[in-house]
């Protein structure tokens, strides 16, 4: 039960009230259970949790990765097995404390080992911090605003906190109990609301600039021959025109439109710096071979004079590169080139017109760390490029969007999404999506925004919440940990 209400907390469901209370029966089921039960539990639940949200991993596997339906969700389960292992280990921890009652300080430490297991899931070996559970909020605009503060992980905490005082509820039956949680509540919307408010002021008076955001609907099933290489580029050449004559001041195309190498082809870049000289800078995403260098995923921004480029730092696994390759040589990676992906040098943004663009590829803007040192290092506005089409009509590219948006709140920055297929977007600095494209159908707008300097808390003073977090449950475990050793040594 308690997964199954995690997993319809989040996008397409989006029944987002359970996240405040899927927690509860975990802590009920908790009482008197012996630590290895409750590792099960935990375990169980996450496993679960995993299996309801990705559902959607075997059909890309089979689909794209030239697996059988056997290997696919054998995938999936040993992915969504390893992951739990962590969350069975916090659970032994939340039930520990627990045990110690349902008070007050529950509320802290619960949320807090939450916090520190969410830390661990997104640094662990490349990290799949998929759908965590602050997400599920990313459409209540006044709680997702504390994201300004502490990131999306300080949203978790406080969806976990709502949960342990509804377990207190519901143990004491009290008239304390209830006037906390609705203090809770209260206290974390209205600053949720101030925060907003005070964004909004501050960004009033400032000039509005427009983008071009164009969604071809293009996607791997199609085959492209030059005819039909050059049709769509003529396509999408014709809207982007269109864009630039109702006033974009550039052109975002996604990470997948065609699959042709610009870079290495005369043919081709002529007429991405033919364009940008004569209507408007364009930004799109392609393949760059290298040679022996290797293949990058790679931002191209073609301004007429020279073509700026950012390669995707975090790749994909099993996207881009198989992981643990010795072991999983039978497993193909889902992308068309002949060898793995080559991770970019380092992460930088990339400046147009006297104002820098944030660009993270895909993939990368899930994690918060990532699009947080771009915006540290001057990044203006985030424009996000990808392509979804692997995940067809399941969830995935509503859940994908979902953490997207989350970044905009976290660094007080507007948010330009691209994507092949759906769903493109226009998200405010506030959180808000402005503007959404639908899925598997071709679209364009214009996106309207504010280049903004102001820097959050969050992107000034870097990602360390959920490190305090993670520091404090070693140090209060350990100390746990000392303090009864010397007790059962002691005559």
């Amino acid at each position: 039960m308690a997964a199954l209400a995690y997993g319809l907390a989040f996008p397409k469901a989006q029944f987002a009230p359970l996240a405040f209370i899927f927690l509860v029966p975990l802590l009920l089921a908790a009482e008197g259970r012996s630590p290895g039960a409750n590792f099960r539990m935990f375990f169980s639940f996450s496993w679960l949790s995993y299996l309801v949200i990705l559902y959607w991993i075997p059909r890309v596997m089979v689909k794209y990765g030239g697996t059988s339906w056997f290997l696919g969700i054998i995938g999936l389960v040993c992915l969504a097995a390893f992951f739990s292992l962590i969350a069975g280990l916090a659970g032994i921890l939340i039930a520990r404390v627990a045990a110690t009652g349902p008070g007050l300080l529950a509320v802290f430490w619960i949320p807090t080992i939450w916090v520190a297991r969410d830390l661990v899931v997104e640094r662990i070996i490349s990290g799949f911090p998929w759908c965590l559970v602050g997400y599920s909020q990313y459409r209540n605009t006044g709680f997702i605003q504390w994201a300004e503060l502490g990131g999306i992980h300080l949203v978790s905490f406080l969806v976990i906190a709502a949960n342990v005082l509804f377990y207190i509820l519901l143990k004491k039956r009290t008239r304390s109990a209830l006037l906390a949680l609705v203090a809770f509540f209260a206290i974390v919307f209205a600053s949720g609301f101030w925060l907003l408010q005070r964004q909004e002021r501050r960004v009033g008076a400032l000039p509005m600039h427009r983008a071009g955001i164009v969604q071809p609907n293009s996607n791997h099933d199609q085959a492209f021959d030059f005819a039909r290489t050059q049709a769509t580029l003529a396509d999408l050449f014709r809207v982007s025109r269109e864009l630039r004559r109702n006033g974009a001041e550039f052109i975002v195309w996604p990470e997948f439109t065609v699959p042709i190498y610009p870079l290495r082809t005369p043919f081709y870049k002529e007429r991405f710096d033919a364009f940008a000289r004569e209507h408007a800078p364009l930004l799109a995403g392609f393949t760059d071979a290298r040679g022996s260098a290797g293949f990058f995923n790679s931002v191209m921004l073609f301004t007429g004079a020279e073509t700026r480029i950012y390669d995707k730092v975090h790749l994909t696994p099993f996207g881009e590169y198989v992981l643990f390759r010795r072991w999983l040589f039978f497993v193909k990676k889902i992308t068309d080139e002949i060898g793995d992906f080559t991770p970019g040098a380092r992460i930088h943004n990339l400046e147009l017109n006297g104002h820098w663009l944030s660009t993270p590829v895909c993939y990368e803007v899930i994690y918060p760390e990532l699009v947080r040192a771009m915006i540290a290092r001057g990044g203006e506005v985030i424009v996000t490029i990808s392509n979804d089409s692997w995940f067809g009509g399941s969830s995935a590219p509503y859940q994908h969007l979902a953490m997207a948006s989350v970044r905009a709140v976290e660094n007080r920055r507007y948010l330009l999404r691209s994507t092949s297929d759906g769903i493109s977007a226009l998200v405010d600095s506030c959180g808000r999506i402005v503007y959404r494209s639908p899925l598997h159908k071709a679209d364009d707008f214009l996106a309207a925004f504010r280049y903004l300097e102001h820097k959050t808390v969050f992107s000034r003073w870097g990602y360390r919440f959920p490190y305090v977090c993670f520091l404090l449950v070693l140090g209060k475990f350990a100390w746990t940990g000392l303090r009864r050793k010397k007790k059962r040594y002691q005559p």
